[in-house]
């Protein structure tokens, strides 16, 4: 590899070069309502813009070593922003500059029916081609804490992520199979290492296509003390009553501070004062056990953020059923699928069910006659009883979910979290137009996982932990319209 890096610098005979590719992005759009972080008030109608700008060469060295190279930036404003007297507030811009891509493959193979390439570096990823938002489960999702993300630090048609480490590929015909070492660099604990793997199956000429992947994330921990941390906040026992505890005692405390708020308000019931106190006892019961002066002591067991991911997905081209004489353009009128498992093995109290770790996503391309390039609309379905939240990932490297507040009353009503149960539903609508030789203009609309570049963020993406839109009404969504240009 570095024989082939020295040949391009050289500009050796047999190297040959890709023509510059040079591009930028605006972005704009409203969020028309949501929350961020943990702020127990909402907003509403909430302005965002977006710029960025990327080059990239590309170079190959005998149709034997292929390198590619870019660099990229995106110019976006901190949410929330907070107006003040003195120098304005926090409205500032942030800036993401770095590397797009920085990696060198080996062509092994290459004949009529056969490909295979070996790699390493920084490069961009992306296995569901279908997949415009919602969806690519496999690296945009963790498995304890759980969550998903979509976008990123742009929102429009953004589904492709950002790998380090080795990769290979290989093409037999209709199958092809792509697996990776990777070294996590974005999410805390850093550095540990996981295994993927993502195969896919041509079936007809392309009128089904079949996927499946799996990634064992940080399946070698660099660090297990931080994958796995050893205390009582990310831990559980079994109490002296044989049933299982969270060791993390503000899982109690905050269920028990919502119901007395309850009890104390104008509309209490009797039933308030009962969950009340059952809260309570559950609170002093693991209060007590922890204790230092406990005769009882907790035999702990940790939670991890290690865990595997799978994934499936599938597409039908309906094109290919029906005669249309070139009617439909090439992506009209594909219907695709995708779901998850996000994390095999269940634990105890937060990970008991398989069910609540399983997003499924279904979609349809609707036809643009070659007018409209794209028209993708997709939901998903996610009935996950926690929030949507990395939080203790950045926070504490914990693997257990973020709590609700017992004082959040965003996302508890009438019951401490009974509002969690309103955001299972999400979807997207992409339309996009290649208006001339370079010049693309996009619109999505959705109600998905998005996080915004946030002031308090000071780990992983700089993301809030918090998704913004936390329930399935009428407001928590948003509009977005995307200029892109390039050569």
């Amino acid at each position: 590899m570095a024989a082939a890096a020295c040949s391009l610098a050289r500009g050796e005979d047999g190297v040959s070069y890709k023509p510059l590719s040079i591009g930028a992005m605006s972005e704009f759009g409203m969020l028309q309502g949501g929350r961020f972080g943990t702020n127990p008030t909402p907003f509403y109608d909430e302005w965002v813009d977006h710029f960025a700008a990327f080059i990239a060469q590309s170079a190959s060295v005998n149709n034997k070593w292929f390198i590619n190279v870019g660099m990229g930036g995106i110019f976006e404003f901190q949410k929330p922003e907070k107006i003040g007297a003195l120098w304005g507030g926090t409205q500032y811009r942030s800036f993401f500059i770095g590397p797009t891509a920085a990696e060198i493959e080996y062509q092994a193979v290459n004949d009529a029916s056969e490909n295979w390439k070996l790699g390493l570096g920084l490069f961009p990823y992306k296995y569901n081609p279908d997949a415009s938002n919602l969806g690519e489960y496999l690296f945009r999702t963790g498995p304890y804490p759980t969550y998903i993300m979509t976008g990123g630090y742009s929102f429009v048609n953004n589904t492709a992520v950002s790998l380090q480490g080795l990769k290979s590929h290989l093409t037999l015909g209709n199958f092809s199979a792509d697996v990776f070492l990777t070294t996590e660099t974005v999410m805390p604990p850093l550095y540990d290492l996981s295994l993927a793997a993502v195969i896919k199956y041509k079936v007809a000429d392309g009128l089904l296509d079949l996927g499946a992947g799996i990634n064992l994330k940080r399946l070698v921990p660099i660090r297990p003390s931080r994958t796995s941390v050893e205390t009582p906040e990310n831990a559980y026992f079994t109490g002296p009553d044989g049933k299982e505890y969270s060791g993390n005692q503000a899982y109690y405390r905050n269920q028990k501070e919502f119901y007395d708020n309850k009890r104390k308000s104008s509309g209490a019931t009797p039933a308030d004062t009962i969950k009340y106190n059952a809260a309570k006892a559950l609170l002093d019961s693991v209060t007590s056990w922890e204790s230092p002066t406990s005769t009882f002591k907790p035999d702990y067991s940790y939670y991890t953020q290690a865990g595997a991911v799978v994934d499936a997905f599938a597409s039908v081209d309906l094109k290919k059923l029906v005669p249309h004489d070139g009617l439909f353009g090439p992506n009209d009128l594909r219907v695709f699928a995708e779901v998850a498992l996000l994390g095999v093995k269940d634990y105890p109290i937060f990970y008991e069910k398989k069910s609540e770790r399983m997003p499924i996503m279904a979609g349809i391309n609707l036809p643009g006659f070659k007018f409209i390039d794209l028209i993708s609309v997709q939901f998903e379905y996610f009935h996950s009883p926690y929030v949507n939240s990395f939080f203790e990932s950045v926070s504490t490297n914990g693997a257990t979910p973020q709590f609700v507040d017992g004082s959040q009353k965003v996302l508890s009503k009438v019951e401490y979290g009974d509002q969690l149960s309103k955001d299972n539903y999400s979807w997207s609508v992409l339309v996009k137009k290649d208006l001339t030789r370079g010049l693309t203009l996009s619109f999505q609309a959705a109600r998905d996982h998005t996080r915004l570049v946030s002031d308090a963020t000071w780990a992983g993406p700089f993301l809030d932990p918090n998704e913004v839109f936390y329930a399935t009404n009428r407001n928590n969504w948003y509009w977005m319209t995307q200029i892109s240009f390039g050569i």
